[in-house]
């Protein structure tokens, strides 16, 4: 099965597999879950008037109190006459959801429900312990260098928001997440 769908203006691809496959006298079901951006990178992205008015809709009146406080604050700390909270610019680096598992039917007596449980490649039923594990990867950057643009002598350009558990380095590359190894690395390239 798949899904397509968006996600601050983030083309997203949903798939949901399911095999199975005869190992010894077992059947084993092979289960993928994958949540994955259809681009690799997007320059597309929601400002604040966008994020404001979904969640208005999503959350009806009561959140309108909540988005004019933020709004007044922001505006309250800006000196500048030509405040604008929409030059704020948030992109979604991406949204990444993996599960692969293998399931059995522990049930020996075909007139009983069956009783599913997780197992390996091979059919042997697993410990808790070492059960499939979701790897996840959400990023999200904040441009906000036209906001300070005010500023002459400094700007806070983006704020990065990054949470992962993955090894996956295709994914950390589209967090553009790298190690201090890499940083460093970089620097030393640059000065030679």
């Amino acid at each position: 099965m798949g899904i397509s769908l968006t996600f601050l203006k983030r083309d997203l691809a949903l798939v949901v597999q399911s095999t199975e496959q005869d190992v010894d006298t077992k059947k084993v079901t092979t289960k993928e879950y994958l949540l994955v951006p259809t681009k690799v990178s997007s320059d597309d992205f929601v400002t604040f008037k966008d994020l404001k008015s979904d969640f208005n809709k999503i959350f009806g009146s009561d959140s309108e109190e909540a988005t004019k406080q933020v709004t007044d604050q922001l505006k309250q700390n800006s000196s500048d006459s030509k405040f604008d909270i929409n030059k704020i610019h948030f992109y979604l680096k991406t949204a990444y959801l993996y599960k692969k598992a293998y399931y059995i039917n522990t049930e020996a007596d075909p007139k009983k429900p069956p009783v599913i449980e997780e197992c390996d490649e091979s059919g042997t039923k697993l410990e808790d312990n070492k059960k499939a594990k979701w790897e996840y990867a959400l990023s999200i950057s904040i441009d906000s260098k036209a906001f300070f643009s005010e500023f002459n002598t400094m700007s806070i350009n983006s704020v990065n928001f990054s949470i992962w558990n993955t090894d996956r380095n295709v994914v950390k590359k589209m967090m553009t997440l790298g190690s201090t190894d890499d940083i460093f690395k970089q620097l030393e390239d640059s000065v030679k």
